[in-house]
């Protein structure tokens, strides 16, 4: 096969000439390529937006739920003994608290035992979970359960065994020198979760307390045990306001409605509870929104203004949403909040969030401060739900603009759309633009390629004539 390389028959250099060519047809291109990176440098910057939009949209949100507004604070005056928690539930109000008894798990004790001791003797323990009251024990709704031990368990292997029969009860080993005791604990606080626990041999009980099994028992609190009791159950026992109330646990639910107590120790003088409105939390709501706010006002108003130091136009410089977007925000910032709040706050500033000249919100902390203790006004004026924009609080319009202007057919979601739409065009036209080129250029290859075959012939065919001519003038 022939190797041919252009323009060696004529001399012209054809790759040259080519893409110079195939360089004017590319023109458009460079014109599309610059388009399509403004267009996705667009499109990101209303992906911002949308993302600061939405961010605005659950800070607004937030100012409309009811557990901000009546999230509550629980204080102690004396939080050695109690210590709580509200739920919205709660009313504010001042209350006091005695504790007279914690609530407490039966437990007892065997005697001491070598280190080295086993049981004994074969048997078994039947545990009852019940209320004692003086000698007499009552067994709750749960069924006895049964443990089996062998003469030959030490007190670790019958610890074992009690705690994995899921009594209601829990057991432990504690070592002093070459000493150890059996401890068995109540798994439950409160008078209805003490224990019985009669020791038997085969069906026979033991109610000598020290033979076998019979070293475990606690069948009376006054007959012979092999187990000494060292704590009775019982309920935990306090008085809100001089009303007695008891609690199996030590934790007090709702003695005051949406009020949970904490008992930590008895008193012997009353604690003073407070439940109040929660304004640190209503605080950091709002001061979220401002900020969600003055992130959006603040991007956009880069994104649309014109640098005339740079001499550099923003992003969305001159857009018309954008624009538009930022304009309708201004506008709702400085207008004024429902009637329902008129009489005590008309305006943003009037609760202390004040409008700059850059368009963003400062926060006037005296003037919060003094809105904050008028929680109700200061309620409606952002949450109130009316009939119409004018009639709702500031939150509820702003949360319901973002979510229009979000929506499927909101005008960023549109916007993104027919930017989107505008890239895909983009991206087809440079497709036609290349393939443009590449025709071009395989038929000015062409072209060339028959011009330097023909150019080649007219050369070799001078350089015959003048080889002749040279020879006749030689005769």
């Amino acid at each position: 096969m022939a190797i041919s390389s252009p323009g060696v028959g004529s001399g012209l250099d054809i790759n040259s000439i080519v893409t110079q060519l195939a360089a004017v047809e590319k023109q458009p291109l460079v014109q599309l390529q610059k388009n399509a990176s403004k267009l996705q440098t667009q499109l990101s910057s209303f992906g911002t937006v949308k993302s600061q939009l939405a961010s605005l949209q659950d800070a607004s949100a937030a100012l409309l739920s009811s557990d901000t507004w009546g999230s509550k604070t629980f204080s102690s005056n004396n939080t050695s003994a109690i210590t709580g928690s509200v739920s919205t539930s709660a009313l504010a109000s001042s209350f006091s608290v005695g504790v007279t008894q914690l609530a407490a798990a039966q437990s007892a004790r065997t005697a001491a035992l070598t280190t080295t001791s086993t049981v004994g003797g074969n048997g078994s323990l039947s545990i009852a979970i019940g209320t004692w009251s003086g000698s007499t024990f009552t067994q709750g709704s749960a069924t006895p359960v049964s443990v089996s031990i062998s003469s030959t368990d030490t007190l670790t292997t019958v610890a074992s065994k009690i705690n994995s029969a899921g009594a209601g009860v829990s057991a432990s080993v504690v070592t002093s020198g070459t000493e150890q005791r059996l401890l068995i604990s109540g798994t439950n606080t409160g008078a209805a979760n003490g224990f019985k626990i009669t020791a038997l041999d085969g069906s026979t009980e033991i109610t000598d307390g020290v033979t076998g099994v019979g070293k475990f028992s606690y069948t009376s609190t006054t007959g012979t045990n092999g187990l000494t009791r060292t704590q009775a159950a019982q309920d935990a026992s306090i008085t809100v306001e001089g009303i007695t109330v008891t609690s199996s646990t030590n934790t007090v639910a709702d003695a005051v409605p949406g009020v949970t107590l904490k008992l930590l120790s008895t008193t012997t003088s009353n604690a003073q509870i407070t439940v109040g409105g929660d304004t640190d939390t209503i605080k950091t709501k709002i001061k979220a929104f401002q900020d969600a706010f003055n992130n959006l006002v603040s991007n956009l108003k880069n994104l649309t203004k014109y640098d005339s130091t740079t001499k550099t136009a923003g992003a969305l410089q001159g857009d018309g949403t954008a624009v538009g977007l930022l304009s309708v925000l201004r506008s709702m910032i400085s207008a004024s909040g429902p009637a329902a709040s008129a009489a005590t706050f008309g305006r943003l500033s009037d609760v202390g969030l004040q409008q700059q000249q850059d368009g963003t919100l400062t926060t006037n902390a005296s003037k919060l401060t003094t809105a904050l203790n008028s929680l109700d006004s200061l309620k409606t004026f952002f949450s109130n739900a009316g009939d119409s924009t004018v009639t709702n609080g500031l939150a509820r319009r702003f949360r319901d603009f973002a979510m229009q202007a979000n929506g499927v057919t909101g005008t960023l979601s549109l916007k993104n759309t027919a930017i989107q739409t505008a890239i895909s065009r983009n991206t087809k036209d440079q497709s036609k633009v290349n393939d443009k080129v590449t025709e071009v250029t395989k038929r000015l290859y062409a072209q060339y390629s028959g011009l330097d075959t023909k150019m080649g012939g007219l050369n070799g065919l001078s350089s015959f004539v003048s080889s002749q001519v040279a020879q006749w003038n030689k005769k």
